[in-house]
């Protein structure tokens, strides 16, 4: 029983190294471009775009950088749950 729980921690563990490897570093980029740049120039680019544009591009980035995460933590536990 415990072996189980050690065993889906280590692959939490390895499912978010690669999620840094792949996403996390380009993430911390991402947040250093608002830092200097303000969102809405980085969000729509120099040429500026409307408020629901850019609130609806914030959106996205964060589904596209988030949602792997989460998706495979979700299929993680879904896996150890029906393995039960």
């Amino acid at each position: 029983m415990k072996g189980n729980y050690l065993k889906v921690v280590l692959f939490a563990l390895g499912i978010f190294i690669v999620w840094v490897l792949f996403f996390g570093i380009r993430l911390m980029g991402y947040v250093d471009s608002i830092q200097r740049f303000g969102l809405e120039r980085t969000a729509c680019g120099t040429d500026g775009c409307s408020v629901p544009t850019m609130w609806l591009d914030v959106v996205w980035v964060a589904v596209m950088f988030v949602g792997p995460l989460l998706g495979a933590l979700a299929w993680l536990i879904i896996w150890h749950v029906r393995r039960k």
